[in-house]
């Protein structure tokens, strides 16, 4: 029996050498790398945290919400815009009036011409006065696309807090005008129609 168990201790040895043990050096390499992990993961965390406070301040609550005051603020920007230009239409159509009946009474040339002068430069004033139109859409897309922008705030701010459904992208508002109209284009926009390209349709 004693010889028996010599021999099993004899063929477990070879294989008792070959397993593999663990050495301080090892151990320490791995505490080092779940320590740099840990520090990183903290990193990720500390950012997700602030990144979630920033959105917090930049939406808002109530009345105070950023996006839907700049949005009413442009708004009421565009309203005193038209009311404005309309108070300059009807002075300038007084004005038109006044300087055609004050030509008719005019006998003299260059005083009759002068007054003519007068109804071209007013004419003038009505064309200058289309920018109303076309900047009021300019500023209703600007309102259009930051309501776009608070929704998504709005639905990354609700993941960032644990909420689990996420709101539909939320599609920008068409008019009929919006329907019919490719624009309003900027200055270097390709297509951008001249006031010639204009007048040579209308001439």
């Amino acid at each position: 029996m004693q010889r028996k168990a010599f021999r099993i201790e004899a063929m477990l040895a070879p294989r008792l050498s070959a397993t593999p043990s663990h050495t301080p050096g090892a151990d320490d390499e791995r505490t080092t790398a779940l320590s740099g992990l840990r520090r990183e993961l903290a990193v990720v965390q500390n950012a997700i945290a602030r990144n979630r406070k920033d959105l917090s301040a930049l939406v808002g609550d109530g009345k105070d919400r950023q996006f839907a005051r700049a949005a009413a603020e442009l708004g009421a920007a565009v309203d005193d815009m038209r009311a404005a230009t309309n108070q300059i239409l009807s002075l300038a159509e007084t004005a038109d009036d006044n300087a055609r009946a004050l030509a008719a009474s005019l006998k003299d040339d260059y005083k009759r011409g002068l007054a003519q002068e007068i109804q071209d430069q007013i004419v003038k004033v009505y064309e200058a006065c289309n920018f109303q139109d076309i900047t009021g859409q300019h500023i209703g897309k600007v309102i259009r696309m930051l309501a776009a922008m608070e929704h998504q705030l709005d639905s990354i701010l609700a993941r960032c807090n644990g909420a689990h459904a996420a709101a539909q992208p939320l599609a920008m508002a068409t008019g009929v005008d919006d329907g019919l109209l490719n624009g309003p284009k900027l200055a270097g926009d390709d297509g951008h129609a001249t006031q010639q390209d204009i007048d040579r349709i209308f001439g």
